[in-house]
């Protein structure tokens, strides 16, 4: 056998094992489905929840500590090989603890974190959560009469909030999120102080 023969013979031998690991470890990877940022944008149509003050908020103070909690839904990935089926948020949100008129007057800034599930390219993935820090919020009332939250608050744009993680990028465009109770309901309790409002509907626009 010819010395240029038993060289090709061997790049062949080395090569095979190789080759079989990499397709080995492309099955295996496939087989775990994704995990990792999940790419693009993503809108949510729907937002529940609820808002809790300690202590209660009263016409003229409480609420030093406030926290949200809820769940997004119908939302939609920019891109098409991303699914999600469900998002849970907490918050931790700073205002002047100065009361309902505090409040009134906008919180200072917010801290979500986002846990996401879905599929990516039809598999079940195991998505990063998105973390948003956000420029404080303003009071806004929606076609209802319901009072509720637009986020970042407006005097704040540009670059009115941050994203990390899954979805990382922040749009210009306005989050909203309405309780239950008009500004007449949400006076009035605020009289015998407040533990918590509901959080009934909302939108995510675009992270």
């Amino acid at each position: 056998m010819s010395i240029r023969r038993k060289v090709v013979l061997s790049a062949v031998a080395v090569a095979m094992p190789l080759a079989l690991i990499a397709v080995g470890s492309g099955v295996a990877s496939a087989g775990s489905g994704f995990s990792g940022n999940a790419p693009g944008t993503v809108s949510c149509s729907g937002v529940s929840g609820s808002v809790s003050f300690k202590p209660p908020l009263t016409l003229t103070g409480g609420g030093t500590s406030v926290k949200a909690k809820g769940v997004i839904s119908g939302c939609h990935a920019s891109n098409p090989s991303v699914s999600i089926t469900d998002g849970k948020f907490k918050a931790a949100i700073t205002s002047s603890g100065s009361g309902c008129a505090g409040l009134a007057g906008g919180t200072t800034s917010e801290t979500f974190t986002i846990k996401w599930k879905g599929d990516f390219g039809g598999s079940k993935a195991k998505f990063t959560s998105t973390t948003v820090v956000v420029k404080g919020s303003t009071i806004v009332t929606n076609g209802a009469g319901d009072e509720g939250f637009e986020l970042p608050n407006p005097s704040n744009e540009p670059n009115g909030a941050t994203a990390t993680g899954s979805f990382g990028t922040v749009s210009s465009s306005e989050s909203f999120a309405y309780t239950n109770e008009t500004a007449g309901q949400f006076s009035s309790a605020c009289g015998t102080g407040i533990k918590k409002v509901t959080l009934a509907s909302g939108q995510l626009n675009s992270l």
